[in-house]
This record gives structure tokens, C-alpha cells and sequence, in this order.
């Protein structure tokens, strides 16, 4: 294998990223003639590729009309070419990008990811003059309508929305179909889902599945429920056993008793600090000198009983607060798959495409090791890729790049992402600053793949 490098720049705000990223795709363009249809500029916005390009352009007419420019000294030392010969070329390659213009391969990673699908058109079952829709908003509001209607016809459907209505009216929920299942189904667009396994979809499919699992969660809450209910209830007893009162114990209302009456009305509350008093070294159960009937208690059972119910409060509060919050959504993400499903037949039907499934799309094709056919489907060998504001990349995005870097790296060519995490406070689009720190804590080997800051506009080679 190739010696090709992969760097990765930390470049925080002011530390001249876009001069850094015109030099070296300057560097690259003088080096060998043409070379700008191998390099791959991938930015997030529009309006970073605008002034990438327009930088770059500026440069060189700069450079091929005797103008001064602040890269020719960094151009004359790493081409080993004289002034002369420099802006000689700037001229060359200045005619010949504003004349192939569209190989000029600097573009948003949403119009490099649609150049790929449109290639791959056919294999989609696309036909020509498709539309890609940005929106997937309308798309989803009509295959939800279309799921809904396609219950007359279809009884595994209906009851499956019969039960998720009357769930909603047991618990006093909205019974509007539309509304919670819109909410849901928004889940289908982003990566968390479209990540999961086969398996796990085919899970989501299996209606059956879905039913013995909402029964396992209202048999674990219920049963939950009725334990902690009978908690309660012995310790109520203790209390009125040995006539206490709620001014006898420390805080209170607030303490000891409120946690009882929560335990016998079967509600999940974990035991506040003023409660977990009585754990201590030194338990303290009043505010004072415990009176007899509350000494009385303790020993008769209460102090036992309250331990044991805060130790299973303790061990049950996760689970039990997670299957509150499961039960509600069970229904609808059980008909997730048929709304999917009536989602790619209206996009069909419409001929369009939404741009929210291109990274799914392209991760099936890049995950296997397909990077050379996609340069040949989309008519271009990129030999360099550079990545700008890699903080904002998101995991599919990367899966279906790192592919295509490493098969450039495998042939001894160079490649650079620039990022800053510290900037990435957004989740915009699905990004994950997480990707661009795992590379710099776990992929870093200075052999292959280095890590370097841009600080300052000093020499920086690629």
C-alpha cells in the first residue's frame, strides 16, 4: 500500500483556515496540469463554497495579470518553480477551469452526495428529471394520510391504530391519529434510525413482536406499581400502629410521610436526602429527641420496611421510568414501517427523491468497497479530498466518505479534513462532534493519519 496521508487540522476562530485551504489547493494546482478535476473541496453552505472558489479564482487572475499575491513566495517554495513560470501557469489553469467549469469540484457535501445519486438514477429506479425534495415535511404528512386511508383495506392496520386509539383514550391522550404518529415518524429521517440493524427493523415490522413487548411493559410497570403500593400500605399501617404523625419525624410532611404516601398511591418517587437520613451512620429520624411511639415504630418494623423500600426504589427507577416512557410510543413506532413504506411509494409516484435518505443511500453503495465504481458512475477521479468544517459531519455522512479517502490514501495521495469541536455546539443536520475527536484521540499514528493546528498563516504543507 501507498504512503497517502490523511491530516487532520484544528482550526479555531481567526486562525486563518480559508487562506490555509486556498494555499494548499494552490499547492495542489501547480503541482501537476488539470489537477484541479482530481481534487474533491467539500464544505457544509453555499456560501462557504462561493468564497472558496471565488478566492481561488481571485488568486489566480491575480497571479496571471502581474498583480501581487499573497501566496506566490509559499507557491515559488513548494513547486520549486520561478515567478515567472507560476504566473505563466496561473494563466494556463485560469482558462482552463473557467472553461470546464463544471469539473471544478468544490461543493457542499449535499451537492456532491446528489452528483452520486443522480448517477446512479437507474439503479434506484429513478427515471430522468427527477426531482431531489429538500423538504421531506410534505412528503411525510401524505404517506401518513395514505397509511391511515390503506386501514379499511388492510385489518392488520386497523387494529393496529384501533389499539393505539383506545391506549391513548385509557390514559387520557389525544386521540388524533395524525398528530402523534407525525411526531414519531419524524424519527425515520434522522441517523439513529437509519443506522439500526436489519434485525432491528425487522422488529419494528413484526407486529407480533411489538404486542408481547407492550405486554411485558404493562406487566413490569404494573407490577412495579403494585409492589410499591404495598410498601405503602405496610408502612401506613406501622404508622397507625403506634399513632405517629407527621410532626414527629425530621422535615416533616416533606420527609418520611411524603415519601409514604407517594409509596401507597403506587407512584415511583425516589427518597429525598431528607428521607435518606435514616441510612446513616447516625440515623435521623426527628428533628428533636424521637418520641417513644416513634422509637416504637422503628423497632416494630418501620425502619426495616422504609429500607427496603428505598433500596427498591433505588434499583427500579431506571427501568421502571424507562418503560413510562416506552409504553406511549410502542404503537406508533410499530406502524413506523408502514409509513416508510408509504413514504418511498409517494416519492416513487412523484419521481422525486428526498435528500434525507442520500446518506443512507450512499452508505449502502460505499459500504462495499465500492469507491472505484463511483468514480466511474459519476465521471470523475478524485485523487484529493479536502473536508471543511468537519465538526458538522454527521456519522453516515463520514461513512460514506472515509471510503472513498482511503482508497485515495491507498494510492498514495494526500488528503486533509479541517474542523474545530469547540465550534460544533449545534446538532445541525445530524452532525456529531464525536467523529472528529475519535480521530484525533483513537486514529492518530503519524504515519498515515496526523493531527495539526492551524494557528497562525505559517508555511503548511499537505
Amino acid at each position: 500500500m501507498n504512503n497517502g496521508t490523511l491530516t487532520i487540522y484544528s482550526a479555531s476562530a481567526g486562525s486563518g483556515k480559508t487562506f490555509r485551504l486556498t494555499k494548499i489547493y494552490l499547492s495542489h494546482l501547480f503541482r501537476s496540469g488539470f489537477s484541479y478535476r482530481k481534487i474533491l473541496a467539500v464544505t457544509f453552505t453555499n456560501k462557504a463554497t462561493a468564497e472558496m472558489k471565488g478566492r481561488i479564482l481571485d488568486q489566480l487572475f491575480c497571479l496571471a495579470n502581474g498583480g501581487k499575491s499573497e501566496y506566490l513566495d509559499d507557491l515559488i517554495s513548494e513547486t520549486g518553480k520561478n515567478e515567472e513560470k507560476i504566473r505563466e501557469e496561473a494563466s494556463e489553469l485560469l482558462f482552463s477551469i473557467l472553461h470546464d467549469f463544471s469539473r471544478f469540484s468544490i461543493s457542499t457535501i449535499d451537492s456532491f452526495f446528489q452528483k452520486v445519486i443522480r448517477s446512479f438514477a437507474r439503479e434506484t429506479g429513478l427515471h430522468s428529471g427527477f426531482n431531489v425534495e429538500l423538504d421531506h415535511s410534505i412528503i411525510l404528512s401524505s404517506a401518513i394520510d395514505e397509511m391511515i386511508a390503506s386501514s379499511v383495506d388492510d385489518p392488520g392496520i386497523r387494529s393496529w391504530l384501533t389499539d393505539y386509539v383506545m391506549r391513548n383514550l385509557e390514559e387520557e391522550k389525544s386521540w388524533n391519529l395524525k398528530t402523534e404518529i407525525t411526531t414519531l415518524a419524524e424519527e425515520l429521517f434522522r441517523e439513529k434510525f437509519k443506522i439500526l440493524s436489519g434485525s432491528e427493523k425487522e422488529k419494528l415490522e413484526d407486529k407480533s413482536f411489538l404486542r408481547d413487548y407492550i405486554n411485558k411493559i404493562r406487566t413490569l410497570v404494573s407490577s412495579t406499581e403494585k409492589t410499591l403500593t404495598g410498601f405503602g400500605e405496610d408502612l401506613k399501617s406501622i404508622c397507625t400502629k403506634f399513632g405517629l404523625s407527621d410532626d414527629m419525624f425530621y422535615g416533616k410532611s416533606r420527609g418520611i410521610p411524603s415519601f409514604v404516601r407517594s409509596l401507597s398511591e403506587g407512584r415511583m418517587v425516589p427518597a429525598n436526602n431528607t428521607v435518606r437520613l435514616i441510612l446513616d451512620d447516625n440515623p435521623r429520624w426527628s428533628a428533636k429527641e424521637p418520641s417513644p411511639e416513634l422509637l416504637s415504630a422503628i423497632s416494630g418494623g418501620l425502619e426495616e420496611t422504609l429500607r427496603k423500600a428505598i433500596s427498591y426504589c433505588d434499583e427500579n427507577l431506571l427501568i421502571y421510568n424507562t418503560a413510562q416512557a416506552i409504553s406511549p410510543n410502542v404503537y406508533a413506532l410499530g406502524i413506523l414501517s408502514d409509513v416508510l413504506g408509504k413514504v418511498r411509494k409517494v416519492t416513487s409516484d412523484e419521481n422525486s427523491f428526498l435528500l434525507s435518505e442520500a446518506g443512507e443511500f450512499l452508505n449502502l453503495i460505499t459500504g462495499n468497497d465500492q469507491a472505484p465504481f463511483i468514480y466511474e458512475k459519476t465521471g470523475n477521479h478524485y485523487e484529493n479530498y479536502m473536508i471543511d468544517e468537519f465538526q458538522d459531519t454527521s456519522i453516515l455522512q463520514w461513512k460514506n466518505f472515509y471510503p472513498l479517502i482511503d482508497e485515495s490514501m491507498g494510492r498514495g495521495c494526500d488528503n486533509l479534513i479541517v474542523g474545530d469541536i469547540k465550534q460544533s455546539i449545534y446538532r445541525w443536520r445530524n452532525s456529531d462532534w464525536r467523529i472528529l475527536a475519535g480521530l484525533q484521540t483513537e486514529k492518530v499514528d503519524n504515519k498515515r493519519i496526523f493531527s495539526r493546528s492551524l494557528n497562525n498563516k505559517g508555511s503548511l504543507g499537505v
